[in-house]
């Protein structure tokens, strides 16, 4: 469902941009396509990067599927795989990539996961391997990834969680959650599975939901933290911190929180404002938001201090527009921000500045991006 997949900016690009002239995204494609593609990253200690972008939603023309494009470390694009309907999530688990791919609505039954060889960027499935969801009666929509275990960990958008073997991809566990549209999911230092829910039981649409579900990795139980309407991604940073982020009304008012996991009766604690995508860094987490208050969407960009939380302004890029995603390079540190209605990644050196990089990816809705050794 890219009108909801879209939700790290979500309904609120939509509705924005009902509002807005196609003049709008022509100058997204011109901003982009005017500056430098590569640079040299010679000393880069990773051999290639794979970018993840959702595609369009119908949107004219036609939709265009999600991709998956592999790059060298020049940032020279060496091959593209066309994935499906829409690219919500890729992630590397031991020697293998995972990408979740779910279609425009519950009962398109064209969603499932695409597995790849890390190294080589082959595929290792001859096609996208598709589950049954019981809770819809149809083919399952992934929304996120996670693993641990020897496992691969799935969050459904039909408010159900799945985890699979590594060997065959088959199911493992299943569990029907006491939710609806549920987004990102993680792996805590507590070894315990987190879901953000972004409905509630009975809600027709998405955005209304308030809880993150718990449970163990057998997923045989599930328990339930309140939190801020919307929640969106969520990330373990230690044992005693993680952090989640909330769109809150439409995708207009999102905001960065933290909760203690060995206290989940305690309400989470706000962390900063405008974050409607993050990473964590070894130092930093990073944000990225779109500013509606401006005439030309610019992305709003902050830091936030792992070890105290105190935030600031990570850099301010005017050609950058409509900021989505956020992926921290592991081996060098570099914070790479995916631009949604547009195709592009900027790619910032950790201490902020000037982009180093700008690649256009050729596909809007640049969502994740692994880089591998």
């Amino acid at each position: 469902m890219k009108k909801s997949i879209f939700f790290l900016a979500a309904s609120a690009i939509m509705f924005a941009m009902g509002s807005c002239t196609n003049d709008v995204l022509d100058n997204v494609q011109q901003v982009d396509s005017s500056l430098p593609q590569t640079r040299a990253t010679a000393s880069n200690d990773w051999t290639y990067a794979y970018v993840l972008s959702e595609g369009t939603w119908h949107v004219a023309p036609p939709s265009s599927p999600g991709n998956i494009v592999r790059y060298d470390n020049n940032w020279t694009k060496k091959s593209t795989l066309e994935i499906g309907d829409t690219g919500n999530d890729l992630i590397q688990y031991g020697s293998k990539l995972y990408c979740a791919v779910s279609g425009h609505d519950l009962t398109a039954d064209n969603g499932g996961i695409w597995v790849l060889n890390a190294k080589t960027g082959q595929l290792l499935t001859p096609q996208m391997k598709q589950y049954d969801d019981e809770k819809t009666g149809h083919k399952a929509m992934p929304r996120h990834l996670a693993a641990a275990n020897g496992k691969v960990y799935i969050s459904f958008y039909s408010g159900a969680v799945m985890s699979i073997d590594t060997m065959n991809y088959a199911k493992v566990n299943y569990l029907e959650l006491d939710a609806t549209y549920s987004e990102g999911i993680c792996i805590g230092k507590d070894n315990k599975v987190y879901v953000c829910n972004s409905g509630n039981t009975d809600d027709p649409q998405a955005g209304e939901g308030t809880t993150i579900s718990v449970l163990p990795l057998t997923l045989d139980d599930e328990t339930q933290i309140t939190v801020p309407k919307n929640p969106k991604l969520i990330a373990a940073y230690s044992a005693n911190k993680m952090y989640f982020n909330v769109l809150g009304d439409g995708g207009m008012h999102s905001a960065l929180y933290k909760f203690n996991p060995t206290t989940p009766n305690v309400a989470p604690t706000l962390v900063t404002e405008k974050a409607g995508g993050f990473a964590i860094g070894s130092q930093y987490l990073y944000t990225a938001d779109i500013d509606w208050n401006t005439t030309d969407y610019k992305t709003i960009m902050q830091k936030v201090q792992l070890s105290n939380d105190v935030t600031s302004d990570f850099t301010d890029d005017p050609g950058y527009m409509f900021g989505f995603s956020v992926t921290v390079n592991p081996f060098n540190g570099d914070v790479c921000f995916g631009q949604s209605m547009g195709d592009a990644l900027y790619v910032y050196d950790s201490a902020g500045g000037d982009y180093l990089d700008m690649v256009n990816t050729g596909t809007a809705n640049v969502n994740a991006v692994v880089f591998v050794k």
